[in-house]
């Protein structure tokens, strides 16, 4: 393929890229997008690079407010205008970051375990949470400190929960099922939003919109539920933690608007949330504390904030150790 073809294609893909990660993109834009990148090897290729151009440049923003101002013009650029006219902007900006001398594979891609599997990480809590837009229209909501692993087949879409907490949008595709193994499950939807949480052996699935299906793996084979919205479903290594509940919505996924919302939820629960994403965690110092019901809604992110509003509500003092914040019990 000579090298203004690739240009083109590359120039396409850029532009079907900033469609699908508008919130004004429609079905029928994602399913062109979707068909664009089937015709051939060389556009789901094109495709690939795109990603990575665009998750890369978004992986930088905390670190280069020139480089963030540029990427917000090209994709204004990108989602409004035809891709001749924004050929120069985008690929302009590609080029002033390899100028920088930073590899944007690298910050998108932590490794390819194989021709078709990529591997996606999560920043720090001081860099936060990455939002990624799948090749087949689908969206992820990644949690600081998380990994999943994705492949994209003809027949079935595959992801595996590495570590953390993924919130899924799945686009509608009845020929391709949807799953997610996360620990010893398998979630499968075909067109929904739920969220995935990992931590050690433990896994919850909650169901936000639509319906889910999860099946036990491994020691728990022939284990299966099905989840209608507001339900959760956690398990773990051994059967007997296999439990379905009803949930808040609001609470179970307000990390993802950046909020952490409890409803008397234990201290020492609360603090596990709020140390997710900062960078001076907060700690017990008398463990008799780590029941105290916690209730409000706190900015993720501003463990400051968080102290000074438990000092309020709860029989606790806060004091700075170091990195830490650490609370005891008030003495009146």
């Amino acid at each position: 393929m000579n090298s203004q073809k690739q240009a083109q294609l590359l120039d396409e893909a850029a532009h079907w890229a900033a469609r699908l990660a508008s919130p004004m993109c429609t079905a029928e834009e994602r399913h062109a997008a979707e068909c664009w990148r089937n015709l051939s090897p060389a556009h789901a290729h094109a495709w690939k690079l795109a990603l990575r151009v665009d998750h890369g440049v978004a992986s930088l923003a905390d670190d280069n407010a020139e480089l963030l101002a540029m990427a917000d013009a090209a994709l204004l650029d990108s989602a409004a205008s035809t891709p001749g006219q924004r050929r120069w902007t985008t690929w302009a900006l590609a080029a002033g970051v390899a100028a920088a001398g930073v590899f944007l594979t690298s910050m998108l891609v932590s490794r390819s375990a194989e021709d078709g599997v990529t591997v996606y990480e999560s920043a720090n809590a001081a860099d936060g949470r990455r939002s990624l837009a799948l090749a087949d229209g689908s969206t992820v909501e990644l949690d600081v400190g998380s990994a999943i692993e994705v492949e994209l087949g003809d027949d079935q879409r595959r992801v595996a929960l590495l570590r953390g907490r993924a919130m899924f949008s799945v686009a509608h595709d009845a020929a391709r099922p949807f799953s997610v193994q996360a620990g010893e499950g398998r979630t499968v939807a075909l067109g929904t939003r739920f969220q995935v949480d990992l931590r050690g052996d433990a896994v919850a699935v909650t169901l936000a919109e639509g319906s889910v299906a999860v099946s036990g793996t491994g020691r728990l084979e022939g284990r299966s539920e099905r989840l209608q919205p507001g339900e959760q479903l956690s398990y773990g290594a051994e059967p007997q933690a296999w439990a379905k509940r009803e949930v808040d919505i609001q609470v179970a996924t307000g990390w993802e608007r950046g909020r952490l919302v409890f409803h008397g939820t234990p201290l020492s629960e609360a603090l596990a949330e709020v140390n997710r994403y900062v960078e001076q965690p907060i700690r017990i110092a008398d463990p008799a504390l780590a029941g105290l019901p916690v209730s409000g809604n706190f900015i993720a992110g501003d463990s400051h904030l968080v102290a000074s509003a438990l000092v309020q509500t709860l029989p606790i003092s806060a004091r700075e150790q170091g990195q830490e914040i650490i609370l005891s019990r008030r003495s009146d």
